[in-house]
């Protein structure tokens, strides 16, 4: 499923994505899922520099958030993207969608995997995603999963005004925006897909008009395959979790209700279990409730066991979630997070929120998509004698999802932002009424930070600024209280303000050039890379066999290093600088990357400016200046060439013109050319370029 996560050719530059999970692993997501989104093209394990500095370089420009169920947000994860817990009243953030856009392609994925290793290397899962190309593609498939990942959103603790749930909020306008100027398809009549959904009702605004109302998978998927030739006479179901046993299984009582009438019906539940070697008895994870409720509503019942490995006999845990509906027109598909629950289907009062693909193909001559649908389904033991198993209830959940035992943070433990820039510190955002009475937040190496004893000395306001001296932030947070400890997330309130990687700090102007106007960034990160390491290498063979420097009778003749052959050099590179600035930009964050990122044009300036420092009291100061003017002169001749959807030529011009002008007079007061060593006409030319930029 990992490949799902890889760029289409020709889909361009990565614009953002926002994906929903129940439970979660930074590391998976950060390494494996997002090197993917971004194309970088580094190992993790084995080229861990070059992996940093190319994802800094593409992921400054780019949106990346992830909506956790608030009992599994505390992970460790970098500040380059967004950790928003979601608290879901008597329920659970559940649902498993990922919203990927590119330039020219997005791509909605929707499975039964958490965000984890198990999800991703282990279980047997199920997945599938919806393409939409600019040249074509069904518009509303993006707007729907829009409109549900903004559904989520209130749900945050802290609500629509922090800073992750406006850059989330901000990402789907755009998204939305960028979609509508895409050509849109219509919907094949003879197989459709439609995203169907389970959701609490809830309520963005204030107002009436805001309410989103409670939603229903079950009662969705069953409302659109009516449309294709009236209610399913067969269903057949894969579930892993069912719900505790009760003398009526709820779900499958509104299952039977929604079944066609005056016909044959017949229901196949498909869930975990093993036979016994010896006596052949079968133990079923599942309750005696389904077999009694269908048999009570004169519905066939039957029961089969899932595989609980794959066809190389690894062992593969059922995670997947799937349900057929079929009838005499049709053959339909539910897949997605959804388990055969009350709280997974939508029914009854409280709901987790599910996210699911309905596939609806109709049943035609020469037709092969409703053969292709039944084929999804594995070869499984049908149980002889449901009366005579041995029925265990609902499996007890995996590792990955139970927590039944797990502690919660506390709800009153609102928010941590972290405030980067020169004057750091880190604000809490809290709620008096629900916090435990005493408590202290920590960093994971012990140091307290915020105590209770301090807040209330502060006057138990719901807001904390708290000064933080070093220069890295915190990597997780750490609660304690009388009755247990656990981490607390940490965002960014300013990705932009984040400090770049120290590693960064031993590049020159020309190397840092090379990387920034390279046309595959990439390759030029790792080619820096691995000359770092050779340049750091000292081979002892080397060292008794070298030549010096001065007994070359040939070395101050070498072409490279002639001031004719750099100049023209860095022009060439220039040039590509220039193209790559006037290439279409997709935001205004990602036109502030490009300028002011750790890998921008200011941090490009600046390190050139070293070099006219050196040269301030020698006899060779015009050079330097020279190639601090020539830079200036490329940026001024920047012409910016839009595309339709990506942001217009003002509001380039109005935010590159005027970091354009503070760039060249920050530079001209930094640029000491009082002594006289660059020259009358070399001043001159300075003044003349730095005017130019000012214009």
């Amino acid at each position: 499923m990992l490949d799902l996560w890889r760029p289409p050719a020709e889909a361009g530059d990565p614009i953002g994505c926002l994906s929903t999970t129940y439970t979660f692993d930074g590391n998976l997501f950060d390494e494996q899922c997002l090197g993917r989104f971004l194309d970088i093209e580094s190992d993790p394990n084995r080229e861990d520099l070059a992996f940093l500095i190319e994802r800094e370089l593409k992921l400054g420009s780019t949106y990346a958030g992830v909506l956790v169920d608030h009992t599994r947000a505390g992970v460790d994860h970098s500040l380059r993207w967004d950790i928003l817990p979601v608290r879901i009243p008597r329920g659970k953030q559940h649902a498993k969608l990922s919203l990927l856009v590119w330039a020219n392609h997005a791509r909605v994925i929707v499975s039964s995997a958490n965000l984890t290793v198990p999800g991703y290397r282990l279980n047997h899962e199920i997945a599938s995603t919806l393409e939409i190309r600019r040249e074509d593609g069904y518009h509303q498939h993006i707007k729907e999963s829009c409109f549900f990942l903004r559904g989520l959103l209130p749900f945050v603790p802290g609500g629509l005004n922090l800073p992750t749930c406006r850059r989330a909020s901000d990402f789907l306008d755009r998204v939305e925006l960028i979609i509508s100027e895409w050509s849109d398809t219509r919907r094949s009549k003879s197989l459709q897909q439609h995203l169907v959904f389970t959701s609490p009702a809830t309520s963005i605004g204030l107002e009436k008009a805001n309410l989103i109302e409670a939603r229903s998978t079950l009662e969705d998927a069953v409302s659109r395959c009516r449309q294709f030739g009236g209610s399913p006479a067969r269903v057949i179901v894969a579930s892993p979790f069912f719900d505790s046993d009760e003398k009526v299984d709820r779900v499958t009582e509104r299952v039977c209700k929604l079944m066609a009438r005056k016909q044959k019906r017949h229901i196949a539940i498909c869930v975990p279990g093993e036979v016994d070697p010896l006596t052949q008895k079968e133990h079923l994870a599942a309750p005696r409730s389904i077999l009694d409720t269908a048999e009570r509503l004169s519905v066939a019942i039957t029961f089969k066991l899932l595989p609980s490995s794959d066809l190389e006999r690894n062992s593969r845990p059922w995670h997947a979630k799937m349900v057929s509906l079929q009838a005499t027109d049709y053959v339909a598909v539910v897949i997605g997070s959804s388990n055969y629950t009350k709280a997974g289907l939508g029914i009854g009062d409280y709901r987790n929120t599910e996210a699911n693909i309905l596939t609806i193909a109709r049943r035609e001559p020469h037709a092969r998509e409703p053969g292709q649908l039944l084929a999804l389904w594995p070869e499984m033991l049908e149980i002889r004698d449901p009366y005579s198993a041995e029925w265990q209830g609902t499996a007890i959940e995996s590792d990955e999802e139970n927590d039944e035992h797990s502690t919660i943070l506390p709800s009153g433990f609102t928010s941590a932002i972290y405030k980067a820039g020169p004057e750091r510190s880190i604000l809490f955002y809290l709620d008096p009424t629900t916090l435990p009475d005493e408590w202290t937040i920590g960093d994971c190496l012990g140091t307290e930070i915020l105590t209770s004893s301090t807040w209330k000395s502060k006057g138990s306001t719901p807001f904390m600024e708290v000064c933080w001296t070093p220069t890295e932030p915190p990597e997780i947070l750490q609660v304690k209280w009388t009755d247990g400890a656990v981490p607390w997330s940490l965002n960014v309130e300013d990705v932009q303000q984040l400090p770049a990687p120290s590693e960064i700090e031993h590049m020159s102007f020309d190397e840092m050039l090379q990387i920034i106007a390279a046309i595959d960034p990439s390759a030029a990160v790792r080619a820096w890379v691995k000359q770092r390491r050779n340049q750091n290498f000292v081979d002892d063979d080397d060292i008794d066999t070298a030549e010096p420097t001065d007994l070359n009778p040939l070395h101050r003749y070498v072409l490279c290093d002639t001031y004719l052959w750099k100049v023209r050099k860095r022009a060439r590179i220039l040039a590509r600088l220039r193209e790559k600035l006037q290439s279409p930009v997709w935001s205004v964050q990602a036109l502030q990357w490009r300028l002011e990122g750790s890998l921008g044009v200011r941090t490009l300036a600046y390190r050139l400016f070293e070099g006219v420092n050196d040269y301030s009291n020698s006899n060779n100061a015009a050079e330097p200046i020279l190639a601090l003017a020539d830079l200036l002169l490329i940026l001024a001749d920047v012409d910016y060439a839009p595309i339709d959807d990506a942001l217009s030529k003002d509001d380039f011009q109005h935010h590159y013109g005027l970091f354009l002008r503070l760039l060249a007079e920050d530079l001209d007061e930094k640029v000491d050319l009082r002594s006289g060593k660059a020259g009358k006409d070399v001043t001159e030319f300075w003044k003349n370029v730095v005017k130019k930029c000012q214009r």
